[in-house]
């Protein structure tokens, strides 16, 4: 039977060193400065000298989860005695370079089969420091190098090659499949009227572009249109008017809208459908890949405003938006043995997003309440329920029933059965 490490221990979060991944559940970090403590005989006070900047051991309990749980230790084993520096994927901390401070010690047990328990303490390797910048910074700083990677992947992969009649009509088959993905995915949203006029525009430019001649100039233009063509539904999701397309100037439009969380789920499922499309050969593949890094991209960049209403809330996006990741990744590794450059190039821009991405979250799940499920003995109304748990402040006890009433849609409020609802801790 399928499982998931999610499903036995839950609030698990990945990490990763020199590319073998685990789970950490707990780690902890030793800081502070160096200072040296001076005695001397006859006085009572000590002398204390400052040493600088103490960056003491990152120290992480892991765990590896699975049916090759000792094949994954033997390589974690491998990666713990490999020389020199390695790279480490902290899931709150972000990527570091690290040394391995003492020995490691991997456990296994007759009692926990398909686990394997290790122990080990990292020093930084790279002490230079530097500005530091928010989480939220460092994401959107991820997502912009994204957004300009699809046309430099094009022009690597396809202006390397002499352009043949085949080659061309692939890559125009699937330009154009992918414009009438956009288009339909737009067309049945909420934000129809807002974005009508910004993707016709784009999807005019995609249109033009494939009635050029064969070559690497129009295959660039053709990644260029299809970024436009996804571009605004970000924008009008997180409330940004729609930018304008080539020299067109798009009208703005007081149509209704839909929120960062809608665009987000669009965009979401628009790179998974893209990751779906069939391809004929290599070169078609390379649109394939940047159109999808192009929607990925915008899934983030409106995912960072969704209000999460809670932990559960924000850990369900970050698992979302890792799988998308994960899956635009594949298709790079499919685009090494003709590229290996580019496809490093995208491997290289996607591993930086997932990092970004794991810190901005992690600190915001850090922020944000709990959902818990609340079993009363017998049939009660919601008011007792919210009351129980909000206490004797009436402003709060209504707000905690409605919240209740919402988060579980009850039809009858005042009989909630046993079996339960979620609470907002």
């Amino acid at each position: 039977m399928a499982w998931d490490s999610a499903d036995l221990l839950p609030g698990l979060r990945p990490a990763m060193y020199r590319g073998v991944s685990f789970h950490m559940p707990d780690t902890s970090i030793e800081v502070g400065r160096r200072t040296l403590v001076t005695l001397f005989p006859g006085l009572d006070a000590p002398a204390f000298e400052d040493l600088g900047r103490h960056d003491g051991p990152i120290s992480v309990a892991g765990v590896l989860l699975g049916d090759d749980y000792v094949a994954q230790a033997f390589a974690l084993q491998a990666a713990f005695q490999a020389a020199g520096p390695g790279t480490l994927l902290h899931p709150w901390l972000g990527e570091m370079s690290v040394v391995i401070a003492d020995p490691a010690q991997i456990r296994f047990s007759s009692r926990a089969l398909r686990l394997v328990q290790f122990e080990v303490s990292f020093l930084r390797a790279d002490l230079s420091g530097g500005a530091i910048i928010s989480t939220l910074a460092g994401l959107l700083s991820s997502v912009t190098a994204l957004v300009a990677l699809p046309a430099l992947l094009v022009s690597a992969v396809v202006g390397a090659v002499t352009m043949a009649v085949g080659t061309w009509s692939a890559l125009v088959n699937t330009a154009t499949a992918v414009a009438d993905l956009v288009t339909a995915a737009v067309s049945a949203s909420p934000a129809n009227a807002s974005l009508t006029v910004a993707t016709e525009t784009a999807a005019a430019a995609v249109a033009s572009a494939a009635a050029g001649s064969p070559g690497a100039a129009s295959a660039e233009l053709l990644a260029t249109a299809i970024g436009d063509l996804i571009a605004p539904i970000a924008s009008v999701a997180i409330g940004e008017p729609a930018a304008a397309v080539g020299s067109a100037s798009i009208a703005s439009t007081t149509a209704a809208r839909f929120d960062a969380r809608g665009g987000a789920t669009l965009l979401l499922d628009l790179s998974a459908d893209i990751h779906a499309l069939p391809i004929a050969g290599a070169y078609d593949a390379t649109i394939r890949l940047a159109a999808e890094l192009a929607a990925l991209a915008q899934a983030v960049r409106a995912a960072a405003e969704i209000d999460y209403e809670s932990r559960q809330d924000a850990t369900d996006w970050l698992d979302r938006l890792s799988n998308a990741i994960d899956r635009a990744n594949a298709g790079a590794v499919d685009l090494a043995p003709l590229a290996p450059a580019s496809a490093a190039l995208a491997m290289d821009a996607l591993s930086s997003m997932a990092s970004a991405l794991s810190r901005d979250m992690h600190e915001v799940i850090g922020r944000l309440p709990s959902v818990y499920r609340l079993a009363p003995p017998s049939v009660v109304s919601a008011w007792l329920i919210a009351q129980h748990v909000a206490g004797d402040d009436p402003g709060a006890v209504t707000a905690m029933m409605n919240d209740i009433v919402r988060r579980n849609r009850l039809r009858h409020p005042g009989l909630v059965s046993p079996d339960g609802v979620e609470v907002l801790s």
